[in-house]
């Protein structure tokens, strides 16, 4: 019997590895965006700590300046951290739902070939049951004429 063969399996290959592209590039945006979250706790972390000694220092009573000016330089370059990365993290978010679409768009792309290579592949066998059944019906047709021919020379 012949075996199956999808004409367009080379375009299935090139889809299924469009799709892992895709995937890993959403994968590495993710990633991003990770390590974009955890930079946010750090400068949270150093914002807590920044305001705590702040808090300590005026406790003490008597305020140095300068000190108190320089925690407030810290709370300006620490804010203007955080907008940075805020923006970042806009960006990398608008990025993560592009290529989560561009995935998406592959897996239907993908799909669509799957779905058409298992109709044909269906079609193919019962094609290939029906010939197979045909041709069995012949060689039992076969067989019982000359069965009956040899019962008729008896």
């Amino acid at each position: 019997m012949a075996q199956f063969q999808f004409r367009l399996e080379s375009i299935l290959k090139i889809r299924e590895r469009e799709r892992d592209n895709r995937r890993l590039e959403l994968l590495q945006a993710i990633s991003a965006e990770e390590i974009l979250l955890e930079q946010a706790k750090s400068l949270d972390a150093q914002q807590k700590r920044l305001q705590e000694d702040l808090r300590a220092a005026t406790r003490r009573g008597l305020l140095d300046v300068d000190q108190v000016l320089g925690y407030r330089r810290y709370e300006l370059i620490l804010a203007a951290q955080r907008d940075e990365l805020a923006r970042q993290l806009k960006a990398i978010r608008e990025e993560i739902e592009r290529r989560r679409a561009a995935l998406l768009e592959a897996n239907r792309a993908l799909r669509v070939l799957e779905l058409l290579r298992d109709k044909q592949r269906e079609r193919f066998l019962k094609n290939a049951m029906k010939n197979e059944l045909k041709q069995m019906d012949e060689l039992v047709n076969r067989q019982s004429s000359v069965d009956g021919d040899a019962w008729a020379e008896c």
